[in-house]
């Protein structure tokens, strides 16, 4: 029987998932996570097939767990299922090998198409992000200098939008206050502003024009 993992930071999320999942004809073994560090504790025991990932858990960003999944259980098939701007998120995750990116706000027939296309070993992607990934030229990325940020940077520039600071970024992303402060420095370079003021109605505006 295929594995899949579902990891999400709210109970309720996974337990529909689930749900569904288990709703289909097929028989799955799901297993849930809610960390970055519960999924890094079942991919040391388990052999995952299929993964549906939000994009932050309780304690961090999935950026940095995306290669050790697919590393650990030999090119996990991963949909990302998340709150998060597909146009700014998704085209970061495909490049990565993930799968497939669905916004939380899509209805439960997108959810279940989705599911149903990883599992069968198919890309899953949008109508807007077919769009958007057909139609991403390097002129248009040198255009918004969102998609110039590292994925390290984009996290620390979403986090401080939110309002937290140095150290508490330092703590959620498990990295010293030195390499938080030299991620923020690039990122108020590449987005050519000199505060946090200016920062967060830069990324905000440049957030809703991506892709």
């Amino acid at each position: 029987m295929e594995t899949v993992l579902i990891a999400d930071d709210h109970e309720i999320v996974r337990r529909g998932i689930r749900m569904l999942i288990e709703s289909f004809p097929e028989k799955y073994h799901c297993i849930e996570a809610n960390s970055c560090t519960a999924v890094a504790q079942i991919l040391s025991r388990e052999r995952i097939h299929y993964a549906i990932l939000d994009m932050v858990l309780a304690d961090g960003n999935i950026f940095s767990i995306i290669q050790p999944i697919e590393a650990c259980s030999h090119h996990t098939s991963i949909l990302v299922y998340s709150m998060n701007a597909e146009r700014i998120y998704a085209r970061r995750f495909i490049e990565k090998g993930v799968r497939g990116f669905l916004s939380k706000q899509t209805s439960i027939e997108e959810l279940e198409k989705a599911i149903r296309s990883i599992f069968k070993g198919e890309v899953y992607l949008s109508e807007e992000l077919k769009e958007s990934l057909l139609n991403k030229s390097p002129t248009n990325l040198s255009q918004n200098p969102v998609d110039r940020l590292s994925d390290r940077e984009l996290e620390v520039v979403e986090y401080v939008v939110i309002g937290m600071g140095t150290k508490e970024i330092a703590q959620k992303m498990n990295l010293d206050i030195t390499t938080i402060s030299t991620y923020r420095r690039r990122a108020f370079e590449k987005l050519e502003v000199q505060n946090t003021i200016e920062l967060k109605e830069k990324f905000l505006l440049y957030k809703t024009q991506a892709g």
